[in-house]
């Protein structure tokens, strides 16, 4: 009897960890960003970082900027991954795969880069659509500035490309 009883506890628990996230624009993410890029994921190595934190370095061979100079290959770190038997999972840093096509705003760090608003500042393209990298269950409604285009919402990798590069 008490089994079904934990087992929901700790799936009430769980869930009640979960990121939430506020709505943002594309166009306040480009503002926020020091670069925004284009690119395809090369590869992603976990690592010891600061203090014994895991953390994920993932390279980006650049296709475009839309915002900064960067240059032809970026490396993110992003909280989180696996080294030898340690894991740590954050659930909001973005998931990156070896050859995805991925559109990032980018953050500069002290040592590098970061994503902007984690799994908020990556997007997936597929096609000719870039597609959020969080699910809308998982973002808090706010109000949203007139003409401006929800970030967690699919929109085609051109009108992206437009309203990041016109964003002041």
């Amino acid at each position: 009897m008490h089994r079904p009883l934990a087992l929901v506890l700790l799936l009430a628990a769980s869930r009640a960890v979960a990121a939430v996230f506020l709505v943002a624009t594309v166009e306040d993410a480009a503002r926020t960003s020091d670069a925004v890029v284009r690119g395809r994921v090369e590869r992603h190595a976990s690592r010891l970082g600061e203090g014994g934190r895991i953390v994920t370095d993932v390279e980006l061979a650049v296709t475009s900027a839309w915002k900064g100079q960067p240059g032809a290959r970026v490396t993110v770190t992003i909280p989180g991954g696996q080294v030898g038997d340690r894991g740590a999972w954050v659930d909001a840093a973005p998931v990156f795969e070896d050859g995805e096509e991925v559109v990032v705003f980018l953050a500069r760090r002290p040592a590098g880069w970061g994503v902007n608003g984690l799994a908020l500042g990556k997007l997936r393209v597929a096609g000719r659509t870039a597609l959020p990298g969080v699910d809308r269950a998982d973002v808090r409604e706010a109000p949203v500035r007139a003409g401006e285009a929800r970030l967690d919402e699919p929109l085609s990798v051109e009108e992206l490309e437009r309203r990041v590069r016109a964003a002041r």
